[in-house]
């Protein structure tokens, strides 16, 4: 008998969707990347390995009707309709979040509150609190109303590593996303100059050791009524590190509070072993290889008077570039052209991302092999 499909949307970072759609790929899952995401149908197992697997990803939402609407007596009709049963146990406390572009209905609390209304009609019995809450979201454009129901629960980022934190840590799904367009694969020599919470560092070791980013954490398909545990089980088994050998990964900090924050999420990802951990300054290092990637993500200066006090440090990591690691590859997040003016060495726009509600660009310098062969 044919297993039921999903159909499914990887909700992705702003020009990571190439990158989703190539990694569900690689788990045999056909996938179409379109504007904030990738769509794609997949039975139990394959839903499941998404979320487990995807480093890229920010949820992976099931969509479960769609239909035209332009009164809420027709929104009601239709919602109760849908296959709830599927997803949402009787007493199962739900959150729903609401969008609404070029529609008759635009009052999104009362759209929320009929889709509840209309889930206790389908669902039989009262609402009840429960232990964790199933989010649902609500589309509406033109008149067409998508209804969606998430499977991941807390965003994808979350690992379930991050134990300690130090100022402005990089979201995990964006170091990856990083990681991945500098081409990293864990065949590289890599360093993470200011290496902070240990973000970089993780999700690379994380990549080297071909290991599912998701290994530690919960999802919300785990509540449906219809989960099937024996194969998360057989999912989890294909999860652990698959890669025996790889490149070195050097994290480095000078304040030493980041490189014990380091070490303490690199350990609860179970990847402290791959990682070597040193307090130093980023000016001082050098490259223990004839090439390697180089990564960085430095301060901003996001607040008056920054500029000044940050100039120093970018005009060394420039200086640090232009020297020991003018063959390597480099990576680095800019927040401000007057920093790369600084920095001086010829970069490119690799991508552009929000990052706590900055703007920040990517910028990348191929090392010397990849410029000669291009």
């Amino acid at each position: 008998m044919a297993q039921p499909k999903f159909d499914c949307f990887a909700v992705t970072p702003p020009g990571a969707e190439g990158l989703c759609a190539t990694e569900l790929a690689s788990l045999g899952i056909e996938a179409k990347a379109q504007a904030g995401g990738v769509v794609f149908e997949a039975i139990a197992r394959d839903l499941y390995r998404a979320n487990l697997w995807s480093r890229v990803a920010s949820r992976v939402l099931v969509r479960i009707g769609e239909f035209k609407c332009r009164d809420f007596p027709t929104l009601y009709k239709q919602l109760v309709k849908l296959p709830w049963g599927r997803f949402i146990r009787p007493g199962q406390t739900c959150g729903v979040r609401v969008s609404c572009q070029t529609s008759r209905l635009t009052h999104s609390g009362r759209i929320a509150e009929t889709v509840l209304t209309a889930l206790g009609k389908a669902l039989g019995g009262s609402r009840a609190d429960s232990v964790t809450e199933q989010l649902i979201f609500i589309r509406i454009e033109n008149d067409i109303c998508m209804v969606s129901i998430d499977s991941s629960g807390e965003l994808l980022h979350r690992r379930g590593y991050r134990k300690a934190m130090v100022a402005a840590p990089l979201r995990e799904n964006l170091a990856a996303v990083i990681l991945l367009k500098l081409g990293y694969d864990g065949s590289q020599v890599l360093i993470d100059a200011m290496t902070g919470s240990g973000t970089f560092a993780i999700e690379a070791a994380l990549i080297a050791a071909g290991t599912a980013p998701g290994r530690l954490r919960k999802f919300s398909f785990m509540d449906w009524p219809h989960y099937r545990p024996n194969v998360w089980t057989l999912c989890l088994q294909e999860a652990g590190a698959k890669a025996e050998n790889s490149a070195a990964i050097l994290a480095v900090d000078r304040n030493p509070l980041a490189v014990a924050a380091a070490r303490k999420n690199a350990c609860a990802a179970a990847v402290e072993a791959r990682i070597q951990f040193e307090e130093g300054l980023m000016e001082d290092l050098q490259a223990p290889s004839a090439e390697g990637i180089l990564v960085m993500n430095p301060p901003y200066g996001e607040r008056l008077g920054d500029v000044e006090r940050l100039r120093p440090v970018y005009a060394d990591f420039g200086r640090l570039c232009r020297g020991s690691f003018k063959d390597w590859t480099i990576g680095w997040i800019s927040a401000h052209r007057k920093f790369e003016r600084e920095v001086q060495i010829g970069c490119q726009r690799l991508w552009s991302f929000s990052n706590g509600g900055i703007r920040v660009d990517i910028r990348k310098r191929s090392g010397r092999k990849k410029l000669e062969k291009s």
